[in-house]
Formats: C-alpha cells, sequence, structure tokens
C-alpha cells in the first residue's frame, strides 16, 4: 500500500495558470538557477515537485478551454450532459481550468472524472477540483467504464496504449484530445521506435514535425477504424516537446471502411510525375512546377519503402476545422482564460480559410530555390501572396512558415520581391 505522505492543504505552493489557481505541492528546495528556469519554460518533472506538473502544457491547456468552449455550443455535443474523462489527470490541472474559464452554464454540464495512478497527485487534485470524482485506477479500465463524451489523453510518453480502450469506450458522438511526448518516434529521430510503435518511417528532414502530427493523427484514424469509428480532425499543434490532436469521434462503419482515402505519404524532392499525381489528386496546391521540396501523395501511389525521401504512411486529410480555428481569437482567448492566453492562439484565426490546404511551406527553405540572401520576413511575404491574390497566412508552427494555396512560381516571385 502506498502511504505517501501529502502535504497538509496550508504548505501547498499556489501556481496560477490563466485565471487559474493551482494547488501543488512546494517546489523541493535547492534547485540550481538551471532547473528554476525549466520549471518556468518546462517541461518538469519529480526532481522538480513530488508530483508531476508541466507548466510548458499551459498553451495547449488554454486551447483546451477554448475548445470546449465552442464544442459546447455546437450540435456535435447537444446532451445536457457531457460525461467528461481526464484519463491521466495527475494533479487536476486541465480539469481545473476547465471549471474555472469556462462559461458557468457550459462549465455546469460537465460530468468530469479524472484518473491518475499517483495517489499523492490525486490528494491535489481533490482539492483543486472538490466535486469531481477522482479514481486511483488505471485508466484503460477507466475509459472501458462509460460511453464518454469528451476524452482527454495526454501521457508520458506514446498514447498507443490507452486509444484501443478510448475507441472502445467512446460515445456514439464525442471528442477526443490526445497527446504524445514521444516525439523522437513520431519525428523519426529514432527510426526503430516509430516503425515499431507507429509501422510508419519518417524522414528527419524540415518536415519532421508535420509529418509527426500527421503521423499521430493517422494513429487515431486507424484505432477508430478498428472499432467502427472514424474521426474529424478540429485542431492539430506541435508546441516544444509534444504533438497533440483533437478530433471528433463517430460511430460510422462506412466511413471507417473509407480510412484510406485519408492516408498517404509524403516526398521529399518529388520527381515531375509524383508532383502531377499530388496536384491531380488535390493534396498538392503549389501544382506541378519542378523543383519543390515537399508534396503529398495518397495512399494507392506506388511508392518504395526503402526510398529515403518518403516518409509514411501519414493522414493526408485536413489537420483543422475552419469554424474551430476562426473561433479562437485573441479576444475570446484573453477574455476567458486571461491576459497571457494571446501567444496560445496566436495566427489561428488567419489560419482558418486555409483549413483545408495540407500543404506547409517553412521559409527557411525558400533560399535553396530562388535568388534570395536569405528567408524573407514572414509578414512580408504573407502580405505580397495577398496582394497577388492568392489566400496566405502565418502558421502557428514551431519553425517560421506560412500557408497558402499560391502556386510554387509565385511563392519564389513573392519571395525575390520581399529583397527588391
Amino acid at each position: 500500500m502506498n502511504t505517501t505522505e501529502v502535504k497538509p492543504l496550508e504548505e501547498a505552493e499556489i501556481v496560477r495558470e490563466g485565471r487559474t489557481e493551482h494547488r501543488l505541492p512546494p517546489a523541493k528546495e535547492g534547485r540550481s538557477e538551471l532547473q528554476q528556469e525549466r520549471h518556468g519554460k518546462g517541461p518538469a518533472d519529480r526532481a522538480h515537485r513530488s508530483v508531476f506538473h508541466n507548466p510548458a502544457m499551459a498553451n495547449c491547456r488554454t486551447r483546451s478551454v477554448l475548445l470546449m468552449d465552442y464544442m459546447l455550443d455546437s450540435e456535435w455535443l447537444n446532451k445536457p450532459v457531457i460525461h467528461t474523462l481526464d484519463a491521466l489527470c495527475a494533479t487536476g490541472s486541465r480539469i481545473n481550468r476547465w471549471l474555472t474559464e469556462l462559461p458557468n452554464e457550459k462549465a455546469a454540464k460537465l460530468r468530469i472524472t479524472g484518473a491518475d495512478l499517483d495517489e499523492e497527485a490525486l490528494e491535489y487534485a481533490k482539492k483543486n477540483c472538490p466535486d469531481v470524482t477522482f479514481i486511483h485506477k488505471d485508466s484503460r479500465q477507466v475509459l472501458l467504464e462509460s460511453g464518454w463524451q469528451w476524452i482527454d489523453i495526454d501521457p508520458f510518453g506514446s498514447p498507443l496504449p490507452f486509444l484501443d480502450s478510448a475507441m472502445q469506450s467512446s460515445a456514439r458522438r464525442s471528442v477526443m484530445e490526445i497527446t504524445a511526448t514521444d516525439t523522437a518516434a513520431l519525428t523519426g529521430s529514432s527510426a526503430n521506435a516509430c516503425l515499431r510503435r507507429y509501422g510508419a518511417k519518417i524522414s528527419t528532414d524540415g518536415m519532421a514535425h508535420d509529418s509527426a502530427i500527421r503521423l499521430l493523427m493517422a494513429t487515431v484514424a486507424r484505432a477508430a477504424s478498428r472499432h467502427d469509428r472514424c474521426i474529424i480532425p478540429l485542431l492539430s499543434s506541435w508546441d516544444s516537446h509534444h504533438i497533440r490532436v483533437s478530433v471528433k469521434v463517430h460511430r460510422s462503419i462506412q466511413s471507417a471502411n473509407q480510412l484510406e482515402d485519408d492516408l498517404g505519404w509524403r516526398v521529399a524532392n518529388p520527381t515531375p510525375d509524383e508532383l502531377k499525381f499530388a496536384t491531380d489528386s488535390g493534396l498538392h496546391p503549389q501544382g506541378e512546377t519542378e523543383g519543390q521540396p515537399y508534396c503529398l501523395l495518397p495512399f494507392d501511389y506506388p511508392v518504395r519503402r526503402d526510398d529515403e525521401r518518403i516518409s509514411g504512411p501519414l493522414w493526408t486529410g485536413p489537420l483543422f476545422d475552419r469554424d474551430v480555428l476562426a473561433s479562437m481569437t485573441v479576444e475570446r482567448a484573453v477574455e476567458l482564460c486571461g491576459d497571457d492566453a494571446e501567444r496560445a492562439v496566436r495566427y489561428l484565426v488567419d489560419e482558418a480559410e486555409l483549413a483545408d490546404v495540407r500543404s506547409l511551406i517553412t521559409t527557411d527553405v525558400l533560399p535553396r530555390y530562388c535568388a534570395v540572401g536569405g528567408p524573407p520576413r514572414l509578414a512580408e511575404l504573407v502580405e505580397g501572396l495577398r496582394d497577388a491574390g492568392y489566400k496566405a497566412c502565418i502558421a502557428k508552427w514551431g519553425a517560421p512558415a506560412i500557408r497558402t494555396d499560391a502556386p510554387w512560381t509565385i511563392v519564389l516571385q513573392v519571395t525575390e520581391s520581399c529583397f527588391d
């Protein structure tokens, strides 16, 4: 039996995130300046506190509040009570923010359960969220105990062990938010782990993190298909040390059978034939012009798995819902989550009209393809593409990047004009 002594409430440290005050075990003494700096930026670990709390997930939790705010207004969740599970809740920080920062009438609709195997963390969770049911139990068992309408899976490492239980137990219509921190596997840096866990190969190139998001989305889609369900992406992100996807899930054998329609491959330095096929398939808005860095190809395109240019199989469908992105305004973020929330949603609204565009262009690659001495300024490039009559926006991405429906020749022309 675990007899871990829990610090009395009055000795807890109060940590503020968003508009929410959260009780945590006191930070350990004798830490170096580097450890203290890491605590502020995350990820953190038990070397900092006796239970796990990751301040680097603050922006992720802000977006979770905003997504729930939007979805509770939608027809997708049109029930008077929403059975909600935070499957690996730790001290309940995400639950606490849902209950504190959502409008009262929306928070009242949630019937929340939190599960974790850390007894001390759960004691703090109960103090942070006294009206929530917390269970000291394996989350996979808890998942199977009810038809959940909202499931959050945020493990240490890969979410794979939880996906089948989550899909099997989800309600006819549900929302799932799924985080992966095994980014070395998902980005292909650990090639053996990537193949072993995810059945894929990812090239460690400039698109590795986008490929990682698409690999995680494909993995979630496959898990849904195994249980006669399909997914509809709502939101996706690469943020520091983790990758996260949020999806609608619904039961549909017919849609589950069409899974391969949204799977495919990414190819680096594509050939003219590959660019033509990608363009004809609607996966590559930059067109057939030769000499491009990447494109996506459909699943039925014949590829050689030993081709080092190939990543996949991946999700090739949209990664976002247009209306979800449009709802994540700075004004709404600040209203619900406080003044520091702006960073969590920066650029998302601008990406709404390009939610269906599958390509992402990192500006660091552009000098290789045109006569410029360095990457263009993002704002100038986007303005130039819009002036040329195309849609364009700065992408909320871990590296400087844009989304656009402009042909590749126009992208290069506008890039060069930024230096005139």
